[in-house]
């Protein structure tokens, strides 16, 4: 009888470890890479070569190969995000709190770029 109830446990035990490890692998698999452009709130994923953006007029995250002309991407700063799955927008928030730039550093910023006086 002990014996039956040992493989029984043995059985349980490796059946639960097969399945974690499929979801763990199952996890690392739909795992994406994204660039996220904080002062623009645009997402890219250099996978698909897509961008993400939030659409005002229609409240809704669009998905587009180029972004409208009406939509400025600034370069900086840069931010990488990783993902399970296409809707990084959905962590949008957590994001934006995280990177949030304060007026007075994109002020800085901007005075990087511009060039020196002489006197």
């Amino acid at each position: 009888m002990k014996k039956i109830v040992l493989a029984v446990a043995l059985f349980f035990a490796a059946g639960s470890t097969m399945y974690v490890s499929a979801q763990v692998q199952q996890q690392d698999q739909q795992r994406v890479k994204f660039y996220y452009y904080s002062s623009s709130n645009i997402y890219y994923n250099p996978a698909t070569d897509q961008y993400w953006y939030y659409d005002e007029p229609t409240t809704k995250w669009i998905e587009v190969k180029t972004l409208p002309e009406t939509i400025t991407l600034e370069k900086t700063p840069v931010y990488t995000v990783y993902y399970n799955g296409e809707d990084v927008w959905k962590d949008n928030a957590v994001h934006q709190k995280k990177w949030k730039m304060r007026k007075d550093e994109k002020k800085d910023e901007s005075k990087k770029d511009e060039p020196k006086k002489d006197k």
